[in-house]
């Protein structure tokens, strides 16, 4: 099992947070916040518990066992967060691709 980065910088995103306002609830410095979220450190339980309780996340979000999975999940994470910035028109577009791309991954995790 690894932990999965890229998830913790969409969670905050998606709620709105920004990485000061994590780093402040967590009572991790903000540069090492960053480079938690960036992935240029290694995670220590102890703020890994604290970022989860943060974001209000179960730690299993954050964990990833399958990389082929894992990969296609947080691409629909990351237009998850592209949606959001989108104008109405473009969100109707796009929604309907991020649907179609989450059924097939529930049907491929199923599989699993």
């Amino acid at each position: 099992m690894q932990f999965n980065h890229y998830k913790l910088k969409a969670v905050r995103c998606l709620k709105g947070y920004s990485v000061e306002e994590i780093a402040r609830r967590t009572g991790i410095d903000v540069y090492a916040y960053w480079r938690i979220e960036s992935g240029k450190t290694q995670l220590k339980v102890q703020h890994f518990l604290k970022i989860a309780r943060a974001l209000d996340e179960p730690i299993t979000y954050f964990v990833e066992e399958n990389e082929l999975i894992t990969d296609v999940m947080d691409r629909i994470i990351d237009l998850h967060v592209l949606l959001d910035r989108l104008d109405d028109d473009g969100k109707d577009d796009y929604s309907t691709l991020i649907q179609a791309l989450e059924a097939v991954s529930a049907k491929k995790l199923q599989k699993i």
